[in-house]
């Protein structure tokens, strides 16, 4: 077998599982004859031998019959007894649960992704609303900063429009900025997007309307606008 065939991998191990097979309750052996049981998952349903699960490891069949049964128990595994397609009880095995729970860890370890990305934006914010305002935030400013992100449930990237409108308008005070953030939100502003085409649309220069003179009359002395 060349390079090349060695390089195409006839079974694809997912990262999350190699980093997080430990919260599985597995141990590196037991990571290693899971991954055989998921190789031979994707050619047949049926339960390997004990013999093509102990190939090439250094574990008896003793050893190999106990790691299958903890994975049973670590609800990674389920073995059912079934008939095959000539009518004889074989045993079949499903890894379902098994890829709940790594769906599972993969859904937590997004979760803390987005939780640590939302830290460092607000941080990022807060030092950029310190910098605008020259001084650190007193308190009630942060108490402020806190109610638009959880009680008005303003996006980090909104509240940073509103600021950056502030600043345009040289008005740089967080009373000024949550008169910004009220009139978006009666406006349905949710994005960068839509805080733009409100903030375009109070730019647009306003129509000049044009008064006709109007010609004066004496009217005390009797000056009528008939005879003109």
């Amino acid at each position: 077998m060349n390079r090349e065939q060695l390089k195409t991998r006839p079974v694809v191990i997912r990262k999350e599982l190699l980093d997080h097979y430990n919260e599985l309750g597995l141990n590196e052996t037991e990571l290693v004859i899971l991954i055989k049981l998921i190789h031979a998952s994707e050619m047949s349903d049926k339960q390997p031998s004990i013999e093509s699960l102990q190939q090439g490891t250094s574990l008896n069949s003793r050893e190999i019959t106990s790691i299958i049964q903890g994975l049973i128990q670590h609800d990674l595994l389920e073995l059912n007894v079934n008939k095959d397609e000539e009518g004889k009880f074989t045993e079949y095995m499903n890894l379902d649960k098994f890829y709940d729970r790594l769906s599972e860890i993969m859904q937590q370890i997004h979760v803390q992704q987005d939780e640590h990305e939302t830290e460092l934006e607000f941080n990022t914010l807060f030092q950029k609303i310190e910098q605008a305002f020259g001084r650190p935030l007193s308190p009630y400013e942060i108490e402020t900063l806190n109610q638009w992100l959880d009680v008005d449930k303003h996006d980090l990237a909104v509240i940073q429009a509103a600021l950056d409108e502030a600043a345009s308008q040289n008005k740089m005070s967080l009373k000024y900025i949550d008169r910004i953030l009220l009139n978006w939100k009666k406006n349905n502003v949710k994005t960068i997007e839509d805080s733009k085409k409100i903030s375009s649309q109070f730019k647009q220069p306003k129509m000049k309307h044009t008064i006709s003179k109007v010609p004066k009359f004496d009217w005390l002395n009797g000056e009528n606008p008939n005879d003109k």
